[in-house]
């Protein structure tokens, strides 16, 4: 296959770096690794009933009672995305388009897996015994398949072309965020036309940064367009994952190893492990933005994301890490000069609590009993002291007060005045 036309993401590459095995962060109750290969996977049956790791990390739910996403579609231009998913059923996939087919026809079925991994990174619903969610789960993910996984089939499915319609189509079909984990390692004409072509359109693009930091860290595509953000992987330590491509256009970092998510065709789960992963995690976060602050154009929320990332100490942005870890709660509700109509700024509302303990009323009341108790008792130790003369004899009288009279021959000590004022 030639260099121009190989697409760096599980959709070409199956197993390796991409999906590895299970590490200590989600060790417990750990799903399998999403499987590759296959003409069409089986669905998932294991269910993740902790929180991942990635969850725990980003916590969108702290920002779910400002917005979880609603009115924003984000289009998922990947293998399709299963709409039978429990978590991503109900009417949150829409029909989306094949064009990889010349019908054209709607592409919410998903036989490979990729596309419904990723869609339920990005907005899948919270359900009973499971602590897996999506970042936003009021979104409507809009699928685009421009692949289908399976090496073996023909034609120009894994083509940059391909890559090229389908954001055009993720434009036409009215999606605001636009969720690429594919990318080239050669540039393309189309491909940088269509990117300027959801640029004009006010649509944001997110987009993987790849996995090739072990084989060069050649530049990809359409991660390093202007204005596109290009997305790395960090791990479960919050550093940078090995694989994750290096490079000035990386944007900002989110959990890419050992990522757990949806499947197709059934209620349980997978793992998997790549920037095709980390990249919904952000696409999730600028769909949160885009609905609390409709105002802001794709150029603006790009910039909201890597001010408010959580920053690395060194100098940004960072090769590896860019501006740092994706910040749902910062990114949604910080206030960020020069947004807003006519350059005015913006002041969100003040979020709650992800969880509010309940009010302790046993508490106070030990603390009022115990204060009246030492009152009462001092009370009674003086008045037995008084009754018994045992102040007289031993003389008891007002305390002393010591006056320190400061040194006026010293000279002032300007290297401390210095000090205080610093």
């Amino acid at each position: 296959m030639a260099r121009a036309s190989r697409l760096s993401a599980c959709l070409i590459a199956a197993g390796g770096l991409l999906l590895v095995g299970a590490g200590p962060a989600v060790a417990q109750d750990a799903p399998p690794q999403m499987p590759t290969g296959e003409n069409c996977i089986q669905p998932p049956t294991v269910t993740y009933e902790g929180m991942p790791w990635a969850q725990q990390l980003l916590a969108p739910e702290r920002v779910w009672d400002l917005t979880q996403g609603q009115g924003v579609k984000v289009a998922v231009v990947d293998t399709g995305v299963d709409a039978r998913t429990p978590q991503l059923a109900g009417g949150k996939v829409l029909a989306g388009k094949d064009v990889i087919h010349g019908a054209g026809g709607p592409a919410d079925d998903d036989c490979f897996g990729h596309g419904t991994f990723v869609a339920g990174i990005i907005a899948a619903s919270p359900v009973q015994g499971s602590g897996f969610a999506g970042v936003a789960p009021g979104a409507q993910i809009v699928p685009v398949r421009v692949a289908t996984g399976v090496e073996e089939r023909t034609g120009d499915m894994f083509t940059p072309a391909a890559l090229a319609r389908g954001i055009r189509a993720a434009v036409d079909l009215g999606a605001r965020v636009i969720n690429v984990s594919a990318s080239t390692n050669a540039p393309a004409p189309e491909l940088a036309e269509a990117v300027q072509y959801a640029a004009q359109h006010d649509v944001l693009i997110v987009a993987s940064a790849a996995n090739g930091a072990l084989e060069g860290d050649p530049v990809t595509y359409p991660a390093s367009y202007p204005g596109v953000v290009a997305v790395g992987a960090i791990d479960s330590a919050g550093e940078h994952a090995s694989f994750s491509q290096v490079g000035p256009y990386v944007s900002v970092v989110a959990p890419g190893t050992d990522v757990v998510s949806t499947g197709p065709h059934g209620p349980g789960h997978w793992q998997g492990s790549g920037t095709s992963y980390a990249a919904p995690f952000v696409s999730g976060v600028a769909a949160l933005v885009r609905a609390y602050h409709p105002q802001l154009t794709a150029a603006q929320v790009k910039q909201r994301l890597e001010m408010t990332a959580s920053h690395p100490a060194t100098v940004l942005p960072d090769p590896a890490l860019g501006w740092g870890t994706v910040n749902p709660m910062a990114a949604v509700s910080s206030v960020v000069n020069g947004e807003g109509a006519e350059g005015a700024t913006v002041v969100p509302r003040s979020p709650k609590p992800a969880s509010v303990p309940p009010e302790d009323e046993l508490g106070p009341l030990l603390t009022l009993m115990s204060a009246v108790g030492a009152v009462v008792l001092t009370m009674t130790l003086v008045l037995v002291c008084r009754l018994s003369g045992a102040g007289n004899r031993r003389r008891w009288g007002r305390p002393r007060v010591l006056t320190v009279v400061p040194d006026r021959s010293a000279k002032p000590d300007p290297e401390a005045e210095q000090a205080t004022l610093n």
